[in-house]
């Protein structure tokens, strides 16, 4: 039996069958403490950290203030860009002149025009004011809205002729 290979030996595995010593287990440091040092022992479970020592939570502020503080940067937020009026005006005259073709007439005009003030108005000036999808919606529903005013007048005129 002398042809048996050499295994390599594992800790502990002198052949005795004995396990190596194992050192009883500690508590990690507390979040913002430092280790403890050699032979020094960490506070007990439970109980607050020595004079000096951060704690390890923070106490909440009260409700309604903020949690941190301004911001650390130097950037202030962007201003809030208002939206055009004539844009908002016309989108609302356009969506009204869908669903109350009747007034079509009345309303989808008024709704090309200020979709064209506010689309003039918005390109003129860049980044003054916000609308520009607003400007183009309110054109385009105020068109839809005149065709169906004359889509309907149109069917209510042969309608009447071939009656």
């Amino acid at each position: 039996m002398a042809d048996r290979p050499e295994y390599p030996s594992y800790p502990g595995g002198d052949g005795s069958g004995e396990k190596p010593p194992v050192a009883p287990p500690q508590a990690p440091p507390a979040y913002g403490q430092a280790p403890p040092q050699h032979g020094q022992q960490p506070p007990p479970y439970g109980q607050p950290p020595p004079y000096g020592q951060q704690p390890l939570y923070q106490q909440q502020p009260p409700y309604g203030q903020p949690a941190y503080g301004p911001p650390q940067h130097g950037y202030a937020p962007p201003p809030a860009v208002a939206t055009n009026g004539k844009a908002i005006a016309a989108l609302v005259l356009g969506i009204v002149s869908i669903f109350f073709c009747y007034l079509g007439l009345l309303i989808g005009p008024a709704a090309i025009v200020l979709g064209v003030l506010a689309g003039n108005e918005l390109k003129s000036r860049p980044g003054a004011q916000a609308g520009e999808g607003l400007a183009r919606a309110g054109l385009i529903t105020g068109i839809v809205g005149t065709a169906i005013w004359g889509l309907v007048t149109a069917l209510m005129v042969i309608g009447l002729t071939v009656a």
